[in-house]
């Protein structure tokens, strides 16, 4: 991949036959042994994925204030490759599901309990599928529905999620005509509809606003449809712990959006809030500054 083609928009690298070769081995050898594999493959992915290695040396220069060491974009590596083999295990309903504790789940609760459903807003840091884990042992009036940019989606990935038969169901897909409709419907019905808002498929459609002390662009398709259906919105977070547990966060960020006054007025309302998501960001990346999986050109320097 040339450097000009660094973006997340791009198709999906990996591969169904060794995934599923992975599947296999998942079911004889468990969650803990093979977890153990995944140090000579993330050093693989090190030495011959160009771009995620690009991605990783730019992103923890800036979370960490000074260049990082082979090592820890190894270890970035590997975080990440842990946490794809986690979804195996979630989305497969086995025995070895990760644990995980809840804080800030009655946040979600309260939202709810509105009428209006409401927005969970999230980024590429720890797990997503965690969300799944909480949502199909919580409550039965939570109803999860996810928004997903799903275009080019890999074979690997599509191996792991039929483990889920229901996973396909609960996603909303982003860019087709009835995508909004769909969300606007869920929502009525006090469904939960999650979403990642650190990346905008579509390019004309962000606001840069300063992450790790540079401006970066940011969507606001987020924030737009919060303000459209009127629905709460609530930060989550699933960090996958050193002992492999996760720690799954929910807070309340916005009790509702308003954009009012003239388009000035309400481009400022949005950069406000969008500073604060991105503060957000940055708190959890100095939590854990191997979390966050955003392995390509995300401030724009190589354009």
């Amino acid at each position: 991949m040339s450097a000009q083609a660094e973006t997340w928009l791009a198709p999906e690298r990996g591969n169904h036959a060794v995934m599923a070769v992975v599947l296999f081995l998942a079911r004889i050898l468990g969650r803990k042994v093979l977890s153990r594999l995944i140090w000579p493959i993330s050093l693989y992915y090190l030495l011959h994925d160009g771009t995620a290695r690009r991605g990783s040396y730019v992103y923890l220069s800036r979370v960490l204030g000074r260049r990082p060491t082979w090592r820890e974009m190894w270890r970035h590596l590997h975080a990440y490759g842990l946490v794809v083999l986690d979804r195996i295990f979630i989305l497969g309903h086995s025995a070895s599901v990760p644990p995980y504790t809840v804080t800030g789940g009655e946040a979600v609760l309260e939202a709810l309990d509105k009428g209006k459903g409401c927005i969970l807003l999230g980024a590429h840091i720890g797990s997503f599928d965690a969300l799944r884990s909480v949502g199909r042992f919580a409550s039965s009036k939570i109803r999860l529905r996810v928004l997903m940019y799903r275009r080019f989606v890999g074979g690997a990935s599509k191996a792991i999620e039929q483990l889920d038969p229901a996973y396909e169901s609960a996603i909303i897909h982003i860019g087709e005509p009835q995508t909004m409709l769909r969300v606007a419907e869920a929502l009525q019905k006090g469904d939960v509809v999650a979403i990642l808002g650190d990346r905008a498929p579509d390019a004309g459609r962000y606001m840069s606003v300063p992450v790790f002390g540079k401006m970066a662009p940011v969507p606001i398709g987020p924030l737009r449809l919060a303000a459209i259906t009127g629905a709460p919105v609530l930060l989550f977070s699933a960090l996958r712990c050193s002992d492999g547990h996760y720690d799954i966060r929910f807070e309340l960020f916005a009790d509702q959006i308003v954009l009012e006054g003239k388009r000035a007025e309400q481009t400022q309302t949005l950069k406000t809030w969008l500073t604060r998501y991105a503060a957000w960001l940055e708190t959890l990346c100095a939590r854990d500054p191997f979390s966050w999986f955003n392995f390509y050109d995300f401030w724009k320097e190589r354009s």
